[in-house]
């Protein structure tokens, strides 16, 4: 009677499921407080059997060492931590551009409390979840889970082969937090400033008016407002930033796969 699980296949899961675990704990919305721990626990798992099946994935544990199978094991998660924190570089760009825009409005002195990212402004919720939203109806995590499936023809499980070149390419990209995140932020930066600006001359012509009471009001009024009509440029700008995601996670296959 041939056995439900052999050792080669208790090995090959180990591997398939550490490469799935490191790209889940970046996988938008996945890796969020959102979804209750044990559906992530079983997705995580059902997807992982699920890929041993149709990429056909076999390791034999013969030649296997307890130590070999250990660094074979950290590789893996290293190789999914590394293609999850390209998205992540991306979902901090526009939380970074949340905070910006929230300071300016005054919001800072009203945070959330969020699992996930702990302290965070109201904004910050709002573009987090515009972020998931458009990930999903852009078709983005389909190319997301595209690249894992194929990762495991690029990269095979079983071989202590790696890259290096992965971390000066990650290291490049991580100033796209700032760079994205200053160009979503920065004409809604430009309308409050010019709304300080005209509290500061109001203050100085006008010195009965008390600009601390109407001043914080007048902010967050611009401050939606802005937001209100500039909402499609944003979704706009949003899916382009999301179209250089998918670039950006594909050269990084390319170059772990050299």
């Amino acid at each position: 009677m041939n056995p439900l699980i052999t050792p080669d296949m208790a090995v090959t899961f180990g591997l398939v499921l550490s490469r799935v675990i490191g790209v889940f704990l970046g996988f938008p919305l996945i890796n969020t407080a959102m979804i209750p721990l044990n559906v992530r626990i079983v997705l995580t798992i059902a997807f992982s059997f699920f890929l041993m099946g149709v990429m056909d994935v076999k390791v034999s544990s013969e030649n296997f060492s307890l130590l070999t199978y250990i660094l074979l094991i950290l590789r893996e998660l290293l190789i999914g931590a590394l293609l999850g924190l390209i998205v992540n570089i991306f979902i901090a760009a526009f939380s970074y551009a949340a905070e910006l825009i929230s300071y300016f409005m005054g919001f800072t002195i009203a945070n959330l409390f969020d699992p996930t990212f702990g302290q965070i402004s109201i904004l910050d919720r709002f573009f987090i979840l515009l972020f998931y939203l458009l990930f999903f109806i852009t078709g983005a995590y389909q190319m997301v889970i595209g690249g894992l499936v194929m990762s495991f023809k690029l990269l095979p499980v079983g071989q202590l082969t790696f890259n290096p070149d992965i971390f000066p390419y990650i290291l490049e990209k991580t100033p796209l937090i700032f760079y994205i995140g200053l160009k979503i932020a920065f004409p809604f930066i430009l309308i409050l400033f010019i709304v300080n600006v005209a509290l500061a001359l109001i203050n100085r012509l006008i010195p009965q008016i008390n600009v601390f009471i109407v001043g914080l009001p007048l902010q967050i009024f611009v401050g939606l407002a802005a937001l209100a009509v500039a909402t499609s440029l944003l979704i706009m700008f949003s899916i382009s930033v999301i179209n250089n995601l998918a670039e950006t996670y594909i050269k990084a296959f390319g170059i772990l796969g050299k």
